[in-house]
């Protein structure tokens, strides 16, 4: 373990370029967290989203689409990156969204050492565009982005095979982490009905089709509550159902009333690239999880910790599994808090991004 010297980055200014301010989960969990952590090792933090809180509450449908939102977005990150001065330029996802690679390169022109973080598999919007003309032209558009950072921070190891492939060459593994002294993973006493757990976006809640199904399977045979925390009931279902909005200072909570947490997904190629962030949160509250496995759902769900389901017949025999068996589902949720302690905490991920983002300026100066 490096120690306290090679971790001062007193003196040093990092910029940060996420898509979205704090509203938007993905810039809020791979880069807003770890703000505190930077600037308490010494760094200037500046922190320039590329869409604000407004644009972003148009795709969560709260207010009418502000007009000429886009173009104001690229004006702000172009004029920024003539603007700000910094050691080091930590990128989320790319620079210029549905623009050509060449202008992924605005970095390496000023000869500042950057790091690219992705947490989706944000090039298949682009090489599996449905658009001939937006592939063909925009499919490789990462490339140049990848071959001129110092390192890349992906969030799975999908990410990170992409990212090597395509020029990246450094490339440490980060997955989405959390604060686990935020949820409380003491158990909750069961009551009739098991509380299976959802939490997410409105534009997720798409994935809950196949749970959908696995419920309609079950019927009344089992008694059963669905929880969705940030997205509204579903369909007509079998079973009571409550909706709660999401809040950060409350999901915790929420979470704390479920009794084992969901995480279904397509097994499409955008898919394979997330990062499980539902499951870590599951198994903070120190709770069973069940997930479809996809992509890094398979690596963290062991038997330890939780169940892979995949047809909606596998995912009715699992939430039977669980409910028969409180036990088993408390065993699991325990496991799943300490593996979150030991390898999804923020502590031992900021710990490894102060001695990378370190390490380069060093090399660079």
């Amino acid at each position: 373990m490096p120690d306290d010297h090679r971790r001062d980055l007193s003196g040093r200014t990092i910029l940060l370029l996420p898509r979205y301010g704090d509203l938007g989960p993905s810039s809020r969990l791979r880069m807003g967290q770890f703000v505190p952590r930077l600037r308490a090792a010494g760094a200037t933090v500046r922190v320039l989203p590329f869409f604000d809180d407004a644009y972003l509450r148009t795709l969560f449908g709260e207010e009418a689409k502000p007009k000429l939102a886009s173009l104001r977005a690229y004006w702000r990150r172009a004029a920024g990156l003539l603007r700000e001065k910094a050691d080091l330029v930590w990128v989320e996802r790319e620079l210029f969204p549905f623009l050509p690679g060449a202008f992924e390169r605005a970095l390496s022109a000023r000869s500042i050492p950057y790091v690219v973080d992705w947490d989706d598999a944000v090039f298949h919007r682009y090489d599996r565009h449905p658009c001939g003309l937006v592939r063909r032209s925009l499919g490789r558009k990462f490339d140049p982005l990848l071959r001129g950072a110092a390192a890349t921070t992906p969030g799975s190891a999908y990410l990170a095979r992409y990212m090597a492939a395509h020029g990246a060459r450094r490339v440490v593994t980060v997955p989405t982490v959390l604060d686990p002294g935020r949820y409380h993973p003491g158990p909750r006493e069961r009551g009739e009905r098991l509380r299976l757990g959802w939490i997410g976006t409105p534009a997720n809640a798409r994935y809950l089709s196949i749970v959908a199904e696995a419920l309609r399977l079950i019927g009344g045979n089992v008694p059963v509550t669905l929880v969705t925390i940030g997205a509204p009931a579903l369909g007509e279902l079998p079973v009571p159902q409550e909706a709660h909005d999401w809040t950060e200072a409350g999901e915790a909570d929420l979470l704390a009333t479920i009794d084992v947490g969901v995480m279904p997904l397509a097994d499409r190629s955008y898919e394979r690239g997330k990062c499980g962030y539902k499951l870590i949160q599951y198994m903070a509250s120190g709770r069973a999880v069940i997930a479809s496995p996809v992509g890094v759902n398979a690596d963290i769900v062991d038997p330890e910790v939780g169940l892979l389901a995949d047809t909606p017949a596998q995912w009715a025999d699992a939430i039977r599994t669980l409910a028969a068996d409180p036990e088993r589902a408390q065993a699991m949720g325990q496991a799943g808090r300490r593996r979150v302690e030991e390898q999804y905490s923020i502590d031992v991920a900021g710990h490894a991004l102060i001695d990378l983002f370190a390490s380069i300026m060093r090399a660079d100066r």
